[in-house]
Order: C-alpha cells, then structure tokens, then sequence
C-alpha cells in the first residue's frame, strides 16, 4: 500500500480568473493528486484572514482583489510596511476546511471544493510579499502551515518554503533566457530565482525532456535531480453536444470543418503572424480562427490581418470557456500551433483530445508531444505551414488519419498515466 503523503501546492494561478498554462497544469496535479489518494492542500494568498471564524474565512477567500477594504493608510505603504516585518518572523494564516461554498462549474477553485483538495492555507499576500523580499534582499519566506506539510509542490518557482517540508518545484521552461527576445519577464529577476529554485529543491519535475536538458545546460543541475513527468489534460469529462456546437459556431459565424484553428496568447513567441502569410494562400472556403487575448507586441503579430487578409476571412475570440474551446477544437478542420519555442506546448495535446488535427512547430518540446501524429513545420518559413494546409485540404485520408493517431498519442498523457509518473517522481522523496 503505497503512503499517504500531506502535500501543499502554491495556488497564485489556480486563483487566477482566467486560464493559463500553468493554472491548467495546476488543475491536472490536483486531478493526478486525487487519483493517487494524497492528502492536499492549496496555498492561497487571499488578503482577508481571520483565524478564528472558520466560515468567514472560506467565504472570504472568494472575494475579489477590487472590492479589497480601503485601508485607513494608503494601501501601498502598508503593503510596504507589512513586507518589512516579515523579515523578523514566520508567516502564518488560517486553514480553511470546506463546508459551506457551493460548487460552481464556472468557478475552478469552488468547484474543486472538498474534492481535489481537502483544506486551504490561506496567507495574505504570501506571493507578492515572497517576491518584494527576494527582489529587494534575496531572503526566501519561510512560512509555517496550520497542518503537517510533507511536501511543498511550487507549479512554478515562488522564493517560498515550507517549514520542515521537502520542496518539490515544476520548471515548465527558460524560455526568458533561450529567446529572451519573446517575453517581457526581467530577465536577472527570472535567471536568479529559477537558479535557486533549481539548486535548492529537493525535486525538479519537467513537463518535457526539452526542458529538462535546458534546466542541465543553463543551472548545470544533475540529471537524477530532474524527473521529467510531462502533463495530462483537462476537459476529459467534457461532452461536446452537437446541437450546442452548432447553436454557438453560428454565434461565432463559423462553420464545422471549414474553419482553421490557432490557440494560444498573441505575443511573439506564439508566432501566429506567419501563419496568417500561409493562411492568406488557401483562405477560399475557409476562415481563421484565433483564440487568445492580445499580449506584449500582439499588434506586431496581427498586423498581417490587415495587409493580407478581410474582415470576412478570420475571427477573433479573447477568451472561451473550457465548453467553448472543446466545441472549436473538435468542429475545426484542423488546429495550426507555428510556436518559436515552448515547455510543453498543452494546445497540441488538447487538439488530438478533441480530435482535431495538428500542424505545429518542429521545435523546442512539441515533437515530443506530438509524436508521430501532428504534421510539423519550419516556424520561421510560411511557405512550410502554407505547404501543409495544402496537403491536409488535398488528403482527407491523411486527416482522418492524423485524428486515429492523436486518440493514441493522447492515452500517453492520460490523468492515469500521468498520476503514476508523477508517484514514481515522489518515490523515495518521504
């Protein structure tokens, strides 16, 4: 019988409201975590915290940053202030059991209530503090939990530890610092922390052998320190209904299969201004469709809409829910992924999921993911994307067959298989 083990994991983009990668990648540890029986905790950072009425405290962590109390002080300054303290003692704030919230299938971390995970450790502002103090000193925040803590998992790196806890922290990628051209991340900031994150956990999981070979080269980190455990996926209990679809694609002004799909922020690294060039090429009886807000130097990327394409030929959609994005994954005639360089690269994997064809970039971690069912691609050439919507619209046989090969590229990356590399991981660490 394999242990129980009391693990607490950072929540900072679990709360988020939007999604992230990494917020996505935290729900899927919490669905392996359920799987394997642990006993879990989240770290939140919730400015309210009383201590001493258990309800108030688990109603209060659903309060939103701008409806925060106005302090008697300008917030800032006591902000400050309160930073400063924490230099001399250990943090500590209050554990919320789940009783009364009702789940929200809108609202991740209601949802999950009691479920994925059994109580909260709620520490106000423990994440922006933690980073104001590693900025300004270099001193880690040591915090002290409610409840026992055998593990301490950071999904990404924080200047955080757990008081008598094993440090477990996930590297997704250095991409600041392999093309640092791509991100707006303060480089040094990002070089130091992930370097002492690397060198003082007790565990580095990657989520690519791409990047476990990176964290070696930059960090020089030896190789048995460094479990690579790749990810699972979401939406796995999610049901596309057909008649649903329809109602929304018509909303969206789409059609099923006459639509090419690109998922994924726009920002230089996604590279999605040279699939709009291909795009340009075959357009006729089809449209783009792009999803994803608009990021750092998005009006680089996009301006190829205007000197290539009409207003008729693409749609945009900032953000969908999860049902949304199914329901354009499996109605799209195929999703197009041209990044210059990524960790793992989870729009790949959700695509073959929902049985939608992929054609992505051969670079960085995505053929590792995509394994023998995606079609692949210079990023930087878009006669190379051009040439591969080509083939897929002239090949019906060959897409069907990219859609055979995802549904078994995906069983790699199942909530089982990937539950039992992450407890082989643990083997050893408690």
């Amino acid at each position: 019988m394999k242990k129980k083990i009391k693990i607490l994991v950072d929540g900072f983009n679990l709360g988020l409201k939007k999604g992230s990668g990494i917020k996505t990648y935290g729900m899927t540890l919490l669905d392996a975590y359920e799987i394997l029986g642990h006993d879990v905790g989240v770290l939140m950072d919730n400015h309210f915290v009383n201590g001493k009425d258990a309800l108030l405290d688990e109603v209060a962590l659903f309060d939103q940053d701008e409806v925060r109390p106005v302090p008697l002080l300008n917030y800032q300054w006591f902000r400050n202030l309160k930073t400063i303290s924490y230099f001399f003692r250990k943090r500590k704030g209050s554990l919320v059991v789940p009783k009364i919230v009702e789940p929200d299938p809108d609202n991740y971390m209601s949802k999950v209530s009691g479920q994925k995970y059994s109580y909260v450790e709620n520490i106000a502002d423990v994440f922006h503090t933690a980073n104001r103090l590693y900025a300004a000193a270099k001193k880690i925040s040591t915090i002290k939990p409610k409840k026992k803590v055998d593990i301490f998992h950071l999904t990404t790196p924080w200047p955080l530890k757990v008081k008598g806890a094993k440090t477990v922290v996930t590297i997704h990628d250095l991409i600041p610092l392999k093309v640092p051209f791509t991100t707006l991340d303060l480089k040094v900031y990002f070089y130091e922390l992930f370097k002492w994150a690397a060198q003082s956990a007790d565990l580095i999981l990657s989520v690519s052998e791409h990047t476990k070979k990176d964290i070696m080269e930059i960090y020089g980190i030896p190789e048995e320190k460094i479990k690579v455990t790749y990810q699972s996926y979401k939406g796995g209990d999610i049901k596309v209904n057909e008649e649903d679809a329809a109602v929304y694609l018509q909303s969206k002004k789409l059609e099923p299969e006459k639509y090419i799909l690109f998922v994924g922020n726009i920002e230089p690294k996604k590279n999605i201004k040279q699939l709009i060039r291909a795009f340009a090429y075959i357009k006729k009886g089809y449209k783009l469709a792009i999803v994803g807000h608009k990021a750092w130097m998005s009006d680089s990327q996009l301006v190829g809409l205007q000197s290539y394409l009409k207003k008729k030929d693409y749609v945009m959609l900032n953000y969908v829910t999860e049902e949304e994005l199914a329901m354009l994954y499996s109605n799209a005639f195929c999703m197009v992924f041209p990044s210059l360089y990524e960790g793992f690269g989870l729009p790949v994997l959700e695509a073959m999921q929902n049985n939608c064809p992929v054609i992505c970039s051969d670079r960085s971690s995505l053929p590792e993911v995509g394994g023998d069912a995606a079609l692949y691609v210079d990023p930087y050439k878009f006669t190379d994307i051009r040439d591969q919507l080509e083939k897929l619209i002239a090949n019906p046989e060959l897409r069907q067959e990219m859609i055979e090969k995802g549904k078994k590229r995906v069983e790699f990356f199942s909530p089982e298989n990937y539950a039992k590399r992450l407890q082989e991981a643990y083997e050893g660490l408690v």
